[in-house]
């Protein structure tokens, strides 16, 4: 529990027993701990075949079980980390993809652009060439040329 270097002494009660600890943790904070304790030997001090244990035989179990819950909360959180950093390379991976596919997707669209405008410029050439084509026909028959040809 020692986390930093100004400590301070804290009286608690566990099990009827006072006693006084210094830690670097908040008197509040040791107080929670401490009432935890209370909490899980008062759920043990229920049970039948518990309470005929010798005291020390009861102590010992009620701190294993408090030291499994531990391991057993540092196991989930591990996990938990774990899922964290797969979800972090996950996102990575997907905003990574979106990249690629934006960057692929401007390309498309400058493409697209390139081809409009290459139409654009067909388009009117055809209209151009209908044109020539009409004056000429008229021109092979001997009429007047009439206008453009708008399609």
């Amino acid at each position: 529990m020692l986390r930093g270097t100004d400590k301070s002494e804290t009286t608690v009660t566990i099990a009827g027993k006072s006693y006084t600890l210094t830690s670097t943790e908040s008197n509040d904070y040791m107080q929670r701990v401490a009432s935890y304790v209370n909490s899980r030997l008062e759920e043990y001090k229920k049970i039948d075949s518990y309470r005929r244990l010798p005291a020390d035989t009861q102590h010992v179990l009620v701190l294993l079980n408090i030291a499994d819950e531990c391991f057993k909360t540092r196991q989930q959180v591990d996990q938990l980390n774990e899922d964290l950093e797969r979800r972090d390379k996950d996102l990575y991976d997907v905003k990574h993809n979106l990249v690629t596919e934006m960057s692929k997707n401007e390309a498309l669209e400058a493409t697209m652009r390139e081809m409009r405008e290459e139409i654009n410029q067909k388009e009117k050439r055809i209209v151009q060439l209908e044109t020539e084509l009409s004056h000429s026909a008229q021109a092979l028959r001997g009429q007047p040329p009439r206008g453009n040809v708008k399609r």
